[in-house]
């Protein structure tokens, strides 16, 4: 085995993932006074796509440690081109994205992962924003392909401190993209819902490109 297969089975170890979810939480409670409201609503075990609105570089890890559960993000494919930051990546269960091309690849991942049972992360209105930015279809196309809830998730900061707020759970009801975009609607209005007036996202038409939300910027 190379040195290279063996790192990387070595960071795919189920301790890793949870040290890291332990330490970085820590951190930001410590650093940063995160903290987190109504986790008792993410469903704890089946396949969920669980979608927040997305202010800052900070929002992947620091909604990825407030999920009760192992989740998967896709980040982009950039950070699996250098050794270190692609290990540390396979380490925290994130899987690439072509953010330049409609990545089908990417998202028959996320499915797969998704109808395992696992949990995968989405940003709704694609990319780092204040708010402004239309809503996409892709959590609430996943979800509805996969048959699995929907959970709204919304962060904010209060100056310095992070928050992290869960709502219930969405249940998508058909497979057109009209179907689609209606669960989308309905997702960002509790996004909405849950967060401070000042920082809700105004994004809430929805959109057919279904690979656009699964693009975080890490």
């Amino acid at each position: 085995m190379s040195v290279m297969a063996w790192l990387e089975r070595f960071v795919s170890r189920i301790w890793f993932y949870w040290l890291a979810v332990v330490l970085f939480r820590s951190f930001t409670r410590l650093v940063y006074g995160l903290r987190v409201e109504d986790a008792h609503k993410v469903p704890r075990t089946g396949g969920l796509v669980v979608a927040s609105n997305h202010l800052s570089s900070w929002d992947p890890p620091v909604v990825g440690v407030s999920v009760p559960r192992e989740i998967h993000f896709m980040a982009k494919r950039e950070l699996f081109e250098r050794t270190g930051t692609r290990l540390l990546m396979r380490g925290l269960r994130a899987f690439p994205v072509d953010r330049e091309t409609n990545d089908i690849g990417a998202i028959k991942a996320a499915l797969r992962q998704l109808k395992a049972g696992s949990a995968v992360g989405i940003f709704a209105q694609g990319t780092r924003n204040q708010g402004d930015k239309e809503a996409l279809d892709g959590a609430a196309f996943l979800a509805q392909r996969a048959a699995v809830p929907l959970l709204p998730a919304a962060v904010w900061r209060e100056g310095r401190r992070f928050r992290v707020r869960f709502g219930d759970p969405i249940v998508p009801e058909g497979r057109s993209r009209a179907d689609a975009s209606r669960t989308t609607l309905e997702l960002m209005r509790r996004v909405n819902s849950m967060l401070p007036s000042r920082t809700r996202s105004l994004g809430t038409e929805g959109g057919p490109d279904v690979g656009g939300p699964a693009t975080p910027e890490w």
